[in-house]
């Protein structure tokens, strides 16, 4: 009496399991990066996961420890919800770099400043602060003449908002996370003079709206 009792719990709890599973399975793949825009990304998948392209979207607050570029190959894990469209559409709760450009030499870098040595070149010389949270953040409050970038527009942008590639550029973002690649970034491109000077979270000066 006893198993034929425990019998049909166990099958419920092998269902319910199951039905967990199925619903909290995040999906895995590789894919090359088509084209870039703010917490968005599309890709060409390159496994064999039911469609060929996506528009990867992402939250502003989930960590990207680089920069995407297009042409990058890169792993993303989404969740299972596909909103069907074509490309189909996704939420990112990671994405990998899996392959960079190590060609560069190594002089071709930016310079890392403080906040104190970036308000004295502010005050002293002739330089450009470029902002490149994304424009909603720059409306809230940036630093004095900074000029609005954001990281998502560097490569289609920036000959136009910076087409002086030997100017000073003073590159700050909102935490320092992604200043740095930012930074890098206008150097590949270029610019000769490129400065990184952290997160205007930790910037002990005045702002202004």
């Amino acid at each position: 009496m006893k198993i034929k009792r425990v019998l049909p719990l166990v099958c419920l709890l092998i269902l319910i399991m199951a039905a967990c599973t199925k619903k909290s399975g995040n999906i895995t793949f590789t894919a090359t990066v088509e084209s870039t825009a703010e917490n968005s990304i599309m890709v060409t998948t390159l496994d064999d996961v039911g469609f060929d392209r996506a528009s990867v979207g992402y939250g502003k607050d989930m960590l990207i420890d680089f920069l995407p570029r297009m042409g990058q190959k890169v792993e993303i894990t989404i969740l299972p919800q596909i909103r069907e469209s074509y490309p189909v559409q996704v939420t990112a709760i990671r994405i990998k770099l899996i392959e960079t450009d190590n060609t560069l030499p190594a002089e071709t870098k930016y310079t890392k400043i403080t906040a104190l040595e970036a308000k004295a070149m502010m005050d002293g010389e002739d330089v450009i602060v470029l902002d490149i949270r994304s424009r909603d953040d720059y409306d809230k409050g940036h630093i004095q003449n900074a000029v609005a970038l954001p990281r998502a527009e560097i490569e289609t942008n920036a000959q136009t908002v910076l087409p002086d590639k030997d100017a000073r550029i003073l590159v700050y973002c909102k935490t320092g996370l992604n200043s740095p690649l930012a930074a890098q970034l206008l150097v590949e491109m270029g610019y000769t003079h490129v400065y990184e000077f952290g997160g205007i979270n930790d910037w002990p000066f005045e702002i202004v709206k």
